[in-house]
């Protein structure tokens, strides 16, 4: 696919913004979090080109083939290698003016972090981290032993501008690589299946430099060695999402809620007066952009309702586990009932399984976050108490109040990479069963059968919905039949 007929270098400076929170890991844990974040020599938020290289490296052998990869990507095969024809910067983190944070800051380039609004919350981090608090939940809906862990998190919002570079190749190969950031997979670090991770290109300007050219030679020689300078590149239009999409489906879910929910365990705004309740619904900080004259200026707007996608897929998942077992016609009987995961591919195949190290494999279904207005959202507070199952009476200091939302309502994006799927599938029959449970579990939670959140059990966490988009079609079995019908 590469030909290499010309000394052709092609350079594109990419900006792009992370819609839900980023978790780029260490690896390793902190000593108080189980996964703290990448940072760079300034102690700021910043992504590895080799964690950039991987996921466009996956994006482009689902596309296009081993092979095609191996030729653009480079290989190492024991004694056997070839050189990558692809190379990329580390992406740095953005200011408030949408300048990059590039080099080590001394001296008054330092205060630079400490006046501006956005460098100086992402600083904090170090110190007061955003992380979430998760928990991996049984085939009974219950935690799981020793199932809790957390991750730190880089709130959404926050730009990181990098370089990619390629030598030589096709023009067709260089415009499908860039339509590759806009791709639903192009998602970076842990937790990209319960709604971390997810990017999307804000600006784009790159170029395509013959250097037995000499006027291409010289822009080549003057060009900036900052990721954040587009001078000598050319401002290029964002990639058609549509393009990037073929092999994936993709839908929103519409939630009304019946009446009142909680999810997660929030904390106190500092202007909150009086004492706050004892139980908060989660909120977290995201940074807001507006367009001033050309010029993005962003700054921390404070913090934001937060609906985590791994609420909503641990939900749907336990849910889809029963319907996939109904299905399949396996019931628990006095054998099984002790087992604490009892056997499901169904499971394994849409939502991942951790295996042995050639045996796991990652989901397929894939969920955001959802931020909402704190503003438009009403706050109902509900004093509790608990009752001595004995004498029935009020127990001893045990009065405690928690503050819910009323109504309201939000989409949350949801898409399946059918590709994966159909590959972690075994046979037609088993795909089927996958589409029929799932179906049957997101109705569940459309039509108010399934709870989300909090004191589920107390009516809390009920909703009604609608679901859109071409996985809608997949799910009630249309567009089998469609394709069916063009046979």
């Amino acid at each position: 696919m590469i030909e290499h007929r010309k000394p052709m270098v092609r350079i594109a400076r990419v900006v792009i913004e992370a819609l839900t929170p980023l978790s780029v890991s260490t690896g390793t844990p902190d000593g108080v979090f189980d996964a703290g974040v990448m940072t760079d020599a300034n102690g700021l938020p910043a992504i590895p080109a080799s964690s950039l290289a991987g996921v466009l490296r996956h994006l482009w052998r689902e596309r296009y083939g081993e092979s095609a990869t191996d030729e653009l990507f480079g290989f190492q095969r024991e004694k056997d290698a070839g050189k990558s024809d692809v190379s990329l910067s580390w992406a740095v983190l953005l200011d408030s003016r949408q300048r990059p944070v590039e080099g080590l800051l001394l001296g008054e380039e330092g205060e630079r972090i400490e006046n501006d609004p956005i460098l100086a919350s992402a600083a904090a981090l170090s110190d007061d981290p955003v992380f979430r608090n998760r928990v991996r939940l049984t085939h009974k809906g219950a935690a799981a032993h020793r199932g809790k862990f957390d991750r730190s998190v880089v709130p959404a919002g926050h730009r990181f501008a990098f370089e990619i570079a390629m030598e030589g190749g096709t023009d067709e190969d260089w415009n499908n690589l860039l339509t590759l950031l806009e791709h639903p997979g192009f998602r970076l670090g842990g937790g990209t299946r319960a709604g971390l991770g997810k990017l999307t290109c804000r600006r784009l300007h790159a170029r395509s430099f013959d250097l037995q050219k000499p006027e291409d030679a010289r822009a080549y020689a003057q060009l900036s060695v900052s990721v954040g300078n587009p001078s000598k590149l050319e401002a290029v239009a964002l990639p058609d999402k549509s393009s990037a999409q073929t092999d994936w489906l993709w839908g929103t879910l519409k939630l009304n809620a019946s009446g009142l929910w909680r999810i997660g365990q929030g904390t106190p705004d500092v202007e909150t007066q009086g004492k706050p309740a004892d139980f908060l619904p989660v909120t977290e900080p995201r940074i807001q952009w507006s367009d001033v004259q050309g010029t993005a200026r962003g700054a921390a707007k404070g913090r934001e309702l937060l609906v985590p996608a791994s609420s909503i897929k641990g939900a749907l998942a336990h849910r889809f586990r029963f319907h996939a077992h109904r299905l399949a016609g396996r019931w628990a009987n006095d054998e099984t009932s002790g087992i604490e995961n009892p056997e499901s591919p169904e499971v394994d195949a849409l939502f991942g399984v951790v295996a042995a190290k050639d045996q796991g494999q990652a989901g397929c279904l894939y969920l955001d976050d959802v931020f909402l207005d704190p503003e438009e959202h009403i706050r109902q507070r509900v004093m509790h108490n608990s009752i001595d199952r004995f004498t029935g009476g009020v127990r001893d200091r045990v009065l405690f109040e928690e503050e819910s939302l009323l109504g309201g309502e939000f989409e949350v994006p949801i898409a399946l990479d059918r590709t994966r799927l159909d590959r972690a599938t075994a046979t037609d029959e088993g795909l089927e069963r996958i589409r029929q449970a799932l179906a049957l579990a997101v109705q569940d939670l459309l039509e108010g059968r399934l709870a989300l959140g909090s004191r589920t059990t107390s009516g809390n966490g009920f909703f009604k919905g609608t679901i859109e988009g071409p996985l809608a079609g997949w799910l009630d079995g249309s567009e089998s039949r469609k394709d069916a019908n063009d046979e």
